[in-house]
């Protein structure tokens, strides 16, 4: 009998033209990725009618709930459609290698069509109006470098062909750790050990209403945040000193592979009050949560991600 295998598996993306509808012309993309778990939520309600006898009554179905996680390596080129899709298009210049797409926070977020695919039993799972609600990504370390994702979506079918015949192959040309950097105030910063940033774009979930099928009729944007962490030698009080006086500062995660790269630029930083401690006889550890913010920046944007690539997006 055969069974659908993980290596065989694909994840196909592709944008909306209007929420919750896959585009008649719509272009599909054949994307990288480590593991997908987009699924559906639907809760079964417990009747309480009352009808003579012990049986329960048939339960009630509630509202259907999107939603999951994709785990992707951060690469060269793939990344590009998901910044998009968190972002909008970029801003991009060049005619050839390089390209630098810059993107920035705007007022919406593309919706997405988002199919897991599994060819060996000809069965797609098709989610329509999906939209990213967070990003976030470690870097540091002797690992894999990859990005997680959480998405909230409209709904979801089943079916025996996919949603476009024809998939563009994503090229794929990973960054790894020992690739990347962090620069403070734009300065290079050789003390950090571990970085992390997190980008929470604040969808608004609960948009269900009467007539809507259960599905979510749209997914609202909020007010977009960003913070992180920093883990540093603790070889003085710099750091530790800008987050006492809550200086105002930036920061720079960038990943260089020759001309290309990928850079996560907060112009406007404050760190937070921490205390490293003392743990054991080896070298001191200090955490410094942080938050970016956009008041006065000159780049316009709370994070601005700057994309420098051999790929045109389109």
């Amino acid at each position: 009998m055969t069974r659908a295998k993980g290596y065989h598996s694909q994840l196909a993306l592709g944008y909306e033209a209007a929420y919750g509808t896959t585009p008649a012309d719509v272009k599909g993309y054949n994307m990288p990725f480590n593991q997908s778990k987009i699924g559906i939520k639907q809760n079964l309600i417990e009747s309480s009618t009352i009808r003579g006898r012990r049986d329960k009554e048939q339960p009630a179905i509630g509202n259907i709930d999107v939603s999951g996680s994709i785990t992707l390596p951060v690469d060269q080129i793939g990344i590009g459609y998901w910044l998009a899709a968190m972002f909008g298009s970029p801003a991009t210049t060049g005619s050839g290698d390089p390209y630098t797409h810059v993107f920035k926070v705007t007022d919406g977020q593309p919706s997405l069509v988002l199919e897991q695919q599994y060819p060996d039993i000809a069965t797609y799972e098709t989610f329509n109006g999906c939209k990213i609600n967070k990003f976030s990504f470690t870097y540091g370390g002797d690992t894999e470098l990859t990005a997680q994702m959480e998405l909230l979506g409209a709904q979801r079918t089943v079916n025996t062909t996919p949603f476009t015949a024809n998939l563009t192959e994503v090229p794929l040309v990973k960054y790894n750790n020992f690739q990347g950097s962090l620069e403070e105030g734009g300065a290079p910063l050789a003390i950090v050990t571990e970085a992390n940033l997190q980008v929470d774009f604040g969808l608004d979930g609960n948009s269900y209403a009467i007539g809507s099928g259960g599905c979510r009729t749209a997914l609202p944007e909020g007010t977009l945040q960003v913070s992180g962490n920093i883990k540093a030698f603790f070889e003085d009080a710099v750091l530790l000193n800008k987050a006492i006086n809550n200086t105002k500062t930036s920061l720079n995660f960038k990943f260089t592979n020759g001309t290309h790269s990928l850079g996560f630029f907060m112009e406007e930083v404050v760190l937070q009050q921490t205390s490293p401690g003392i743990e054991d006889e080896k070298g001191i550890i200090i955490n410094l949560p942080f938050k970016a913010f956009y008041s006065s920046g000159a780049g316009g944007s709370i994070l601005v991600a700057t994309l420098v690539n051999s790929y045109a997006i389109s």
